[in-house]
């Protein structure tokens, strides 16, 4: 799918949220609660979720012999925050490039590195609402049962990359390189239970930094649902951006959102305004802070926001056996 096709359809799936919306403008006006004076708190939520995510980040590359310090994985993190939402998620190739550039860590054992942070994303954040699913709401009700489902499938097709050992591929040219190269560096991170334990705490924390942050938004507009039903929205949400197929999930989150507060007995307009207030949140924050940091970063080495036009591949090719 073509990057303008995506964006199309984010505007297509965004318009169709608004006009439902503009359909219950009467019911919501009166929902609409959102003090000024919380937007401080929700920022700040957003921030720690960005510091925890740092944590983690450099954990993992330290299992890769790669030494960075923690507050510019901050600004790193923040800055790829606001890049995703340019095609093509040039967020993580800045990511990429900016650790090739500074720390030397080639884009062969930068590939097990994300993909090992996303599958530990995912696993911690649908273990955690499958676990409140199940305590707080249970399963009885056949929804309730299919976001179960959900949540136990993204567990463990998350744990079998996190878990399941490869062989390294024997043979010779830049292809069997780079492969071993990509497992070596698996086996390295997978090989430090303490570092994968102590990064799921961590980022168990940042899912209840989102769930608390959902809880705010719902309560400013008049919504009694409970802390323990954000923590399974933040859940939810979090899956999506993992399969999005839109910048930021842009459009796709907002629906699933609304649908799963359904689930929980939240009604679809109120969960597609607290939705999309959520996203204005993100959006500000990502603009604000993310853009702070990206010119910090320009600031520090303009050379990394420059195309490069060495081939970086053959630099990646480097036998392991």
């Amino acid at each position: 799918m073509s990057k303008w096709l995506k964006n199309i359809l984010a505007i297509v799936i965004l318009a169709f949220l608004i006009w439902y919306l503009a359909g219950h403008r009467q019911q919501l006006s009166a929902m609409l609660k959102l003090n000024p004076n919380h937007l401080p708190v929700l920022y700040g939520l957003l921030f720690l979720a960005s510091l925890t995510t740092a944590r983690v980040v450099q954990s993992l590359l330290a299992t890769l012999d790669t030494k960075t310090p923690f507050w510019e994985m901050v600004w790193l993190q923040n800055a790829s925050l606001l890049l995703n939402y340019a095609p093509m998620k040039f967020g993580t190739l800045f990511r990429a490039n900016y650790l090739k550039r500074h720390y030397g860590l080639v884009y062969s054992r930068f590939a097990p590195f994300f993909l090992y942070l996303m599958f530990l994303m995912t696993a911690t954040a649908a273990g955690i609402g499958l676990l409140t699913l199940v305590m707080a709401y249970g399963l009885s009700s056949y929804e309730n049962k299919i976001m179960a489902g959900v949540f136990a499938a993204a567990v463990i097709g998350s744990m079998c990359f996190l878990l399941v050992p490869l062989p390294l591929p024997k043979g010779s040219g830049r292809l069997m390189s780079l492969l071993r190269n990509f497992i070596t560096g698996r086996r390295q991170i997978a090989g430090q239970a303490k570092t994968i334990f102590t990064s799921m705490l961590f980022l168990g924390v940042s899912f209840l930094f989102t769930g608390l942050r959902l809880w705010i938004i719902y309560r400013c507009i008049g919504s009694d649902i409970h802390l323990t039903g954000c923590f399974i929205l933040g859940a939810v949400g979090f899956v999506v951006l993992f399969v999005s197929i839109t910048p930021g999930a842009l459009g796709i989150r907002e629906l699933v959102l609304a649908s799963g507060a359904v689930v929980l007995g939240v009604p679809l307009e109120v969960g597609i305004l607290a939705a999309m207030i959520d996203r204005a949140v993100i959006l500000s924050y990502v603009f604000v802070v993310g853009g702070v940091c990206t010119l910090w970063l320009w600031h520090k080495s303009p050379a990394d926001f420059k195309k490069q036009q060495n081939n970086t591949i053959s630099q990646d090719v480097k036998t392991v056996d």
